[in-house]
């Protein structure tokens, strides 16, 4: 195995860097300009957030179904991991502006309103406040064991380690996954506290799992193209794009079961989530969310070719990444600003700087390891993939 070690080219390396510059300038001017830059920035931390998170998630569920297929590609959702930092000092960030996002933070909020007393012991700011930590110390200490032996598998080739990230990826599935399902509840779902979903979580998964997909399609088919990760054969990429294609149909099923319920049994505190959403100019938006996230990439990677062949896999994937920013404005934009979906110099701002970090922070992880782990059992069972 001949695998050169990734080096950050110098000029992407500077553009990055000022992605990520004008991001962070555009948070600082907006802390001090607008309100709306609370919600912008808690979307940017849950995106960031679920790339970090669907990449320890792709590593556990290799490691768990002893799969050997993904061996050679392993190391790129492995660096995804890194990005759950970033995500991590975004979501301190949004503790900052609690009040601006959150009704329920508000003192004296709950006096009169026997629904938000009923959620009072969970809903409140001290629990708020400790669960982050506690959510991104889930992940990071179930995350990191698996990443150091899957290093240290690399220099002493024992197939010990194998079987220890086996055990942990089995413990990051279960407690990792259960976090991931609650902090939705706490970041998004808790912004219009009357309202309640028992499937949001999951809802909320299928997207995030999806735009991870699309961003590892992604990622892969570029570091190929510049002349890494030479054992990436269309077989590695065409299993990838199954799972993108399947979960695109699992995220318009979860969707729909949603809607279709909470619609049909017409209970007000429900209902009122969806008719914020579905008039006006947020209607338009909640069409487009379901063609970007469905409809569009489903149709694409329908015929088997499409999924061996980069530009119809980079169309499909680059849709779903800005479906998936849909997705989470529609969930966390309406009940924060109006009746006017707004797309201005923050908004843009925000998604460049988040451009920007996440591809800056992956990146330089990836620089630090061998791009393929050479002493895997299962990586000449990768390598010589056929399907």
């Amino acid at each position: 195995m001949n695998e050169k070690n990734f080096i950050i080219d110098p000029s992407l390396f500077k553009k990055l860097t000022m992605a990520t510059a004008v991001g962070l300038i555009t948070i600082i001017i907006g802390v001090f300009a607008s309100e709306r830059i609370w919600p912008n920035i808690l979307l940017a931390a849950n995106y960031i957030t679920g790339i970090g998170f669907t990449g320890m998630l792709f590593v556990a569920i290799l490691y768990v179904s002893n799969a050997g297929w993904g061996v050679a590609i392993r190391r790129i959702p492995e660096a995804m991991f890194s990005a759950l930092s970033v995500g991590f000092i975004l979501m301190l960030l949004v503790l900052l502006g609690v009040h601006h996002l959150y009704e329920w933070s508000h003192p004296g909020v709950m006096v009169n309103d026997p629904i938000l007393q009923g959620k009072e012991p969970w809903l409140n700011l001290p629990s708020f406040i400790l669960r982050v930590p506690i959510y991104f110390g889930i992940w990071f200490l179930l995350g990191k064991p698996i990443l150091n032996h899957s290093r240290k598998q690399d220099e002493s080739g024992d197939p010990e380690h194998k079987q220890k990230s086996i055990r942990w990826s089995a413990a990051w599935l279960y407690i990792g996954g259960i976090a991931f399902i609650i902090s939705s509840f706490d970041w998004i779902m808790s912004i219009e506290p009357h309202w309640y979903s028992t499937i949001f979580g999951l809802y909320n998964f299928s997207g995030v799992f999806n735009s991870g997909l699309a961003f590892m399609i992604i990622l892969l088919i570029y570091l190929r193209r510049i002349g890494y990760i030479k054992v990436l054969k269309n077989d590695h990429l065409y299993e990838l794009a199954r799972y993108l294609f399947a979960f695109t149909t699992f995220w318009v099923y979860i969707w729909f079961s949603q809607h279709m319920l909470i619609w049909y049994a017409n209970i007000p505190e429900e209902t009122g989530y969806y008719l914020k959403r579905h008039a006006g100019a947020f209607g338009v938006l909640t069409v487009i969310n379901i063609l970007m996230n469905w409809l569009i990439p489903f149709t694409i990677l329908l015929f088997r070719k499409s999924k061996r062949t980069e530009k119809p896999l980079l169309i499909a994937s680059s849709i779903v990444l800005i479906g998936h920013w849909t997705d989470l404005y529609l969930m966390i934009f309406p009940p924060l600003i109006g009746e006017t979906p707004i797309f201005g110099l923050l908004e843009i701002g925000v998604v460049i700087g988040i451009m920007g970090v996440t591809l800056w922070v992956v990146l330089r992880s990836l620089s630090k390891w061998n791009l393929v782990p050479i002493k895997d059992p299962y990586l000449e069972e990768s390598i010589h993939l056929h399907t």
